[in-house]
């Protein structure tokens, strides 16, 4: 047998079977979005759901989506890797803290939702402490903000162990006796981190940021349940144009947005992660 042919017969089941899902589920939902299918109506091409679909609360919960995001991806990342920089080196306490920083692994998101709903909420653990030591003379909302710091505040300790484990395997791989070249040669511990360890980590830095922008970008138990009334996430919209409101057609155009986007952020973040990496180098 031909090593090609090999190859691709390995592949073939567990590709196949995510490519197959992942195709049929893309193509009947950009029929969805272009009205040749549809629920409680005559199918037929059209745009006029597209056109229907741009209005001031889709624009307000993409913008919604896109922050926390954003937001969510970078603010792990600013946590998670000198976190993983820390557990590097094998230090005192490190296997300790690195158990203790993936328990959000094992905890579903609806469940930590609910979880950081009680010690965030109006008359939870947090306002209870302040209240109690005089430092606040009301309680503070800080969840269901209009902005959605409690969206972010979840989502970054809920993906912060997730974002951990990928860097944590990128560095281990930097050889560590190119470092003590560097150190011998007098470069200092910045130098070291920005033309050494940052240069060859970047891949890693990319994949943990691109994954969690997708997971908190179409996200809908934390949003759900810790965000806003107003403005909504697009997946929170999206559930709401199908199940209430049963504009299947509509709810199709904001998945395809979902994606669309996804991917678009990907491309963008990639060409931006090389630039600097070549920069960096």
């Amino acid at each position: 047998m031909r090593p090609r042919l090999a190859i691709v017969l390995l592949v073939l089941p567990g590709a196949g079977f995510i490519f197959l899902f992942l195709a049929v589920a893309l193509t009947i939902t950009a029929l969805q979005s272009v009205g040749v299918l549809g629920f409680g109506r005559e199918p037929g091409f059209t745009w006029e759901f597209w056109v229907a679909l741009f209005d001031r609360q889709f624009l307000d919960s993409f913008l919604f989506s896109a922050k926390v995001g954003i937001g969510s991806a970078f603010g792990t990342l600013l946590l998670a890797y000198p976190l993983a920089l820390f557990l590097r080196r094998r230090r005192a306490g490190a296997r300790f803290i690195g158990s203790v920083v993936k328990i959000p692994l094992f905890v579903p998101a609806l469940v930590a939702a609910f979880l950081i709903l009680n010690t965030m909420a109006f008359h939870g653990v947090i306002n209870g402490v302040l209240l109690g030591f005089g430092l606040v003379d009301q309680p503070l909302r800080m969840l269901n903000d209009k902005f959605g710091w409690g969206v972010l505040a979840i989502q970054v300790w809920k993906n912060l162990p997730f974002q951990l484990l990928v860097l944590a395997s990128v560095l281990a791989t930097i050889r560590t006796d190119i470092e003590d070249a560097a150190r011998n040669l007098g470069a200092g511990p910045w130098q070291v981190l920005r033309h050494i360890i940052l240069p060859l980590s970047m891949p890693g830095i990319l994949i943990a940021v691109v994954l969690v922008f997708i997971m908190t970008f179409g996200d809908f138990a934390i949003t759900r349940i810790a965000g806003p009334i107003y403005p909504t996430s697009l997946a929170v919209l999206m559930h709401t144009k199908a199940l209430t409101l049963s504009e299947w057609n509509l709810a199709a155009c904001i998945g395809m947005v979902i994606m669309v986007a996804s991917l678009a952020f990907v491309g963008v973040y990639a060409r931006t992660a090389r630039l600097l990496q070549g920069t960096a180098a």
